[in-house]
């Protein structure tokens, strides 16, 4: 068995699990009482499921029964962040709490189904999310297939945009507008950030003064996005969030929900898959346009009949403040020497240099360019 945390409560609480545990789980899964689990094991899986955020665990757990084909479950866990509060962006206990209040259980027909919950624990410490497995069963993503996930998240905002969300103090509320504090402090030391030269690789001379003003235009950019139609985002649709299962386009990972402005939820979708797929400005223009003109179109499927220039500031507006973001993220990620090895990884380069040029490349679109329409929209 391998491990995917060192904390000793889990370690303890994992390895006191036995046969008859694991035979309710996989009852409850699969809806079948005489169930007999004879054996069962699980290992860690790394990456996927909010892994990136940090203070999450996964693991799989296969189970033998002794009529039944075997079977698999997922266990995610959801550490304690100290000082972390309800209402900060990355809230650990979100996901956790948004089952527990099963607010994702009637998620709009033909969009997309939340994964099957087969047991919550809170331990105080940490929360334990029992889950079903799916296999994914598309590889690979042509624009087509952005182009229809685009569509089913238009779909899903717009059947939701006016609806009473609960109000609970663990909903995000307007997600990208709340990540922007937490960047004053990068912004204020990017003067001596840059005296490293793959710093100035990623942020070259001449867009540094064009991101300051952005950086100092960011309430513009949030309150336009607080003054849009409403709706339940999950702010972290990607490609590694959404399989292709035999039940559906299943969306994982809700660690970020809650209430958002009307296009930020394309934000996600399109920013890492420029940054996880390699770029270049033909390639990101054809993608913008696609996966927009499918979210409208899932909108007006949904019934929503407003201006989609809204949706496009939203869009925009939310791409402007996940790219100050992303200065944050590179730079850091650049200078610390701790974390070059799974850059290297990541991007499939053995040269730093070459990556901080990608992160500049990438920043060309995702936030110079869409800052610029974003000014234009707001100004017109």
């Amino acid at each position: 068995m391998l491990s995917a945390t060192s904390d000793p409560a889990t370690e303890q609480r994992l390895a006191a699990l036995t046969t008859a545990q694991m035979t309710e789980l996989a009852q409850l899964a699969g809806g079948d009482e005489q169930l007999a689990v004879v054996s069962w094991g699980y290992e860690a899986v790394h990456g996927g499921f909010g892994g990136a955020i940090g203070g999450t665990a996964l693991y799989r757990f296969w189970i033998e029964s002794e009529a039944d084909p075997p079977s698999s479950l997922i266990l995610k866990i959801l550490f304690q962040r100290p000082g972390e509060t309800p209402n900060s962006p990355y809230y650990w206990k979100r996901e956790y709490e948004l089952y527990r209040a099963r607010l994702l259980e009637d998620l709009p027909a033909n969009t997309f189904i939340a994964p099957q919950i087969v047991q919550l624990r809170d331990f105080g410490d940490s929360c334990w999310i029992w889950m079903a497995d799916y296999a994914d069963r598309k590889d690979n993503w042509a624009l087509d297939d952005y182009r229809e996930i685009a569509r089913q998240l238009g779909r899903m905002n717009g059947s939701m945009i006016g609806h009473d969300l609960p109000a609970k103090d663990w909903l995000a509320q307007g997600w990208h507008s709340a990540i922007v504090p937490a960047l004053a402090d990068a912004f204020a030391a990017l003067p001596q950030s840059l005296e490293q030269p793959l710093a100035r690789i990623t942020l070259p001379f001449e867009a540094r003064d064009e991101i300051m003003a952005i950086w100092g235009d960011r309430q513009l950019f949030r309150d336009a996005l607080s003054q849009l139609p409403q709706t339940l985002c999950h702010n972290d649709a990607f490609r590694r969030n959404i399989l292709h299962s035999d039940e559906g386009l299943v969306l994982l990972d809700w660690a970020l929900a809650g209430r958002g402005g009307i296009g930020e939820e394309l934000v996600s979708l399109t920013a890492l898959a420029m940054y996880y797929s390699g770029i270049t400005q033909d390639y990101a223009e054809r993608l913008d346009q696609a996966i927009f003109s499918a979210y409208v179109e899932g909108l007006r499927e949904a019934g929503w009949r407003g201006d989609r220039k809204l949706a496009r500031i939203g869009f925009t507006c939310g791409m402007t403040l996940r790219g100050l973001a992303g200065v944050k993220q590179d730079i850091n990620s650049l200078l610390d020497p701790a974390q070059h090895q799974q850059l290297r990884i990541v991007h499939n380069s053995d040269s730093l240099d070459d990556i901080a040029a990608f992160f500049a490349e990438v920043r060309r679109f995702r936030l110079l360019k869409m800052a610029r329409e974003a000014r234009r929209l707001l100004a017109g």
